[in-house]
């Protein structure tokens, strides 16, 4: 595996920085296959962690390197990829501030491009990963991209936005008797966000379907301002074009890959996007639910009581990112992209 780092532009003037991933063996007379890999709305960095610049619990949540071990576990079958700091974030150019859906899709798309060009990639053979958030991103690119060759959709949500913050923050409000002082003292501190929206959700989602740009809350001795242009720009897409309407411009081959104790978006999501893209008439439709595994695709505990915990504390996010799940992708990415896999 050889690792370099790279930078590559996306709109004007807007230098997106990170790293692509190499077979060994790959040169210009070998071109291998190759994934550009996307992170969700909690992956901004290169290898999938949160940034400052986007997150604000990035200084007290665990690395858990998704799409860096996913780069390597596709470098060992031999397909590369690219995977790059999100715009404001890392050593990319441009602000935090100003990004959107589409700017973040334009990054996406410039990324593919980069990988093009490159003389030991194969153009013909490059697709697209993107987990959580980005994996709507990967639907986008193969509406934008007609020659895509496979897109990898990880823990993809395929309800609205308004139910994915209604059952997370629900959770909060439904352990919140249980908890210690000590522990809601932790959250009312560290995590205001999840304590005022377990208890004020329904006011948040209502001042975004109004077309409010911010709302203050206050619950649980917390006091919030919420910017909503994002969440309400969301709400709006999931209104405006349904995901049959999605998935019936996704003609290429595609995985759905989920853990069956995801606490971000619900499995029955990854069901519902493999029947949808059935129904829209792609037949090329892989689906993998890996038992036990959270939205990182790391193990959870078998106490509920913990497994929340380590979930508002994002605790989960240190444990190892489960082999069976990258063996999964890397799997699936040999065989759709026609990969020479190196001997052992």
């Amino acid at each position: 595996m050889r690792e370099s780092g790279v930078t590559f532009e996306s709109d004007p003037g807007i230098a997106i920085a990170g790293t692509l991933c190499l077979p060994e063996d790959s040169t210009g007379a070998s071109p291998v296959p190759a994934l550009v890999l996307l992170g969700g709305t909690f992956g901004d960095t290169r290898d999938g962690d949160m940034d400052l610049a986007r997150n604000p619990y990035a200084s007290s949540a665990p690395k858990s390197g998704l799409l860096r071990r996913i780069a390597h576990a596709l470098a060992d079958v031999g397909v590369g990829s690219l995977r790059f700091d999100k715009r404001g974030c890392g050593e990319s150019g441009g602000s935090a501030a100003n990004v959107d859906a589409q700017s973040d899709l334009r990054d996406a798309i410039a990324a593919i491009h980069a990988l093009r060009a490159r003389p030991d990639i194969d153009p013909s053979r490059i697709g697209a990963a993107g987990h959580s958030a980005g994996a709507s991103h990967a639907c986008a690119i193969a509406r934008d991209v007609p020659a895509i060759a496979a897109v990898g959709l990880l823990g993809m949500l395929y309800g609205s936005l308004e139910d994915l913050v209604r059952w997370n923050w629900g959770r909060v409000a439904d352990h919140w008797p249980r908890l210690s002082e000590p522990q809601r003292d932790w959250l009312r501190a560290n995590r205001k966000r999840e304590v005022v929206g377990a208890f004020r959700g329904e006011e948040f989602i209502a001042a975004a379907a109004r077309g409010d740009d911010r709302v203050r809350l206050e619950a649980e001795g917390v006091s919030l301002e919420f910017d909503l242009v994002g969440f309400r720009q969301g709400m709006q897409r999931f209104r405006t074009r349904s995901r049959l309407e999605q998935f019936r411009e996704v003609r290429c081959p595609a995985l759905i890959l989920h853990g069956s104790d995801d606490m971000n978006v619900r499995v029955e999501d990854a069901l519902d996007s493999y029947r949808t893209f059935r129904q829209a008439g792609n037949d090329r439709v892989d689906l993998v639910i890996v038992p036990g595994l959270d939205h990182n695709f790391q193990s959870v505990s078998a106490d509920p009581a913990l497994r929340a915990w380590e979930r508002f504390t994002f605790a989960s996010q240190g444990k190892s990112v489960s082999q069976v799940a990258l063996k999964a992708l890397s799997g699936w990415a040999v065989r759709v992209l026609r990969a020479k896999v190196p001997p052992l």
